[in-house]
């Protein structure tokens, strides 16, 4: 009996220096930051770097990191959107794991209502460097495409999504997927490049 009650006292200890030690993080990259996260009734579990000199909208009921999760005190999340035109959009009721990473250089990210996103999922409007190697240095040969996210998606871990894509609403992207074309609404995707496995 006394040995149970100090596993419980050990345990709540453990689990109240975890979240405190996270407050001080989600606190520092607050302060690191250079863009704010606004969105009613968003809740933030891990830290997020959010950057960039174009708008962040957060939707309501948004939720950013999970404590039961990979990544929960060693990543953080970076949503940046570059330049003065560039924009990102969460949906209503989103549920954003550990280590997201969204960047949208001078076009658009939107992702929908209702989604799921798995750990470390990346979500790219450029591919950032030119692609011939003369171009490689040369941020103007780059080129930016605006990617849309469906309503109800649940991105799997360690998904790609890149530039150009649309995600139809209820879809499913398997976990290290890697998106390079658009996929329909209620099927399963995966794989590298990312192909349409079932119909929902």
């Amino acid at each position: 009996m006394f040995r149970l009650l100090l596993s419980r006292i050990a345990r709540r200890l453990r689990f109240g220096f975890c979240r405190l030690l996270q407050f001080v993080r989600i606190a520092a990259y607050s302060m690191a930051s250079t863009n704010r996260l606004h969105g009613r009734g968003l809740r933030i579990f891990q830290p997020v770097h959010a950057i960039g000199q174009g708008k962040i909208k957060i939707g309501s009921n948004v939720v950013i990191g999970v404590l039961q999760s990979p990544g929960y005190l060693s990543d953080s999340c970076h949503i940046e959107a570059r330049t003065e035109i560039a924009e990102i959009i969460i949906g209503d009721d989103t549920f954003v794991n550990n280590a997201f990473t969204a960047i949208a250089e001078t076009t658009k990210i939107e992702i929908g209502c209702r989604c799921l996103i798995g750990p470390r999922v990346t979500v790219f409007d450029s591919d950032f460097h030119g692609l011939q190697v003369a171009d490689r240095m040369n941020a103007n040969a780059t080129i930016q495409k605006p990617v849309k996210i469906g309503d109800d998606v649940f991105i799997g871990a360690g998904a790609f999504i890149l530039k150009g894509v649309s995600i139809g609403s209820g879809t499913v992207i398997g976990a290290g997927a890697v998106v390079v074309s658009d996929i329909p609404e209620a099927v399963i995707a995966a794989g590298n490049p990312a192909r349409i496995l079932r119909a929902l």
